[in-house]
């Protein structure tokens, strides 16, 4: 793939950029070319270039459910980093760029007063992500709060989608099956108005909550798998003895059965390795078919292969 076809008016493009500095759980191959999209606005013009030209397009946000291999990407691998959010009091709404970081907005709607975004602390990924995936924490999900999203199809069409046509479930949209491959450029969220102090409160109880039963602070990639039926996916785990499971530079937390934490050594091929022992451990014991929240993206190779 020649550069200069697609890429002279873009500054910043990165050749064979490492994903792992760029990723939060530290591991992943590189990028055949990286940039960092500060301006949802100008995806359209790169979807368009890469769609007419065969480029493959790659866009990442936090990658704190991503797992991105060994070998890495090819094609163009775009970080959505538009972080701009915005307050409407008066329909009561906020709007949320598609790399604005849950966390955050979760904080800043508590500073302005708005409730209804305060489970987004227990969400570590982007607004963009978390749309695509129909994120959620305590109980409550992005479809319980979005009132719509503007999208990047793979053609450069745009829409806007009202979150009755995403077509959400339990962790899962219409971005993962009919709209595969769009893009989300940013989203709006209904919000009710309330005491700053009450709401930031709400949060840190929550926040607390979350550090008190989750491995905080580590290297991950959150739920390494989708809770089955009215189960717990981690509870099932600790039953199938899956904690403190480790190979390689990865392990199964102690604190939680349902995380794998890179301790700071790890590689894809590890964690695949873990998510595998992990999946029939309970599937052996249980008879159980977990299915994997993480998503895989990249080219993947064994231990054996690198050698």
């Amino acid at each position: 793939m020649g550069r200069s076809a697609l890429f002279d008016k873009l500054p910043g493009i990165l050749a064979a950029e490492p994903l792992a500095q760029h990723l939060a759980f530290g591991i992943g191959g590189e990028a055949q070319w990286y940039w960092e999209c500060a301006d949802v606005d100008k995806m359209e013009d790169i979807v368009r270039k890469c769609s007419g030209e065969g480029v493959p397009l790659t866009v990442l946000g936090a990658g704190s459910n991503t797992l991105v291999g060994d070998a890495g990407i090819s094609g163009f691998v775009v970080k959505m980093v538009d972080k701009r959010t915005s307050v409407d009091r008066e329909h009561g709404t906020i709007t949320a760029h598609a790399g604005a970081m849950m966390p955050r907005l979760a904080l800043d709607a508590a500073k302005s007063g708005c409730s209804g975004l305060e489970f987004g602390i227990g969400i570590p990924g982007t607004v963009g992500g978390s749309v695509l995936g129909n994120a959620g924490a305590f109980g409550k999900e992005i479809r319980d709060v979005l009132l719509s999203c503007d999208v990047l199809l793979p053609t450069g069409e745009r829409r806007t989608l009202a979150a009755a046509d995403c077509g959400f479930a339990y962790r899962t949209s219409i971005f993962k099956h009919a709209y595969s491959g769009a893009t989300v450029l940013r989203a709006v969220f209904g919000v009710t108005q309330g005491e700053p102090q009450r709401i930031k409160a709400h949060i840190d109880s929550l926040s607390a909550e979350r550090k008190s039963s989750q491995p905080y602070g580590k290297k991950s990639l959150g739920s390494t798998f989708k809770n089955p039926g009215g189960q717990k996916a981690g509870m099932l785990l600790e039953q199938a003895h899956c904690k403190g499971m480790r190979f390689g530079g990865a392990h199964v937390s102690e604190k939680h059965a349902n995380f794998i934490i890179n301790d700071a050594h790890g590689s894809a091929a590890d964690v695949v390795k873990l998510v595998t022992q992990m999946h029939e451990a309970v599937f052996n014991e249980m008879g159980i078919d977990l299915e994997p929240e993480i998503v895989m993206l990249g080219t993947f190779r064994t231990k054996e292969d690198a050698s």
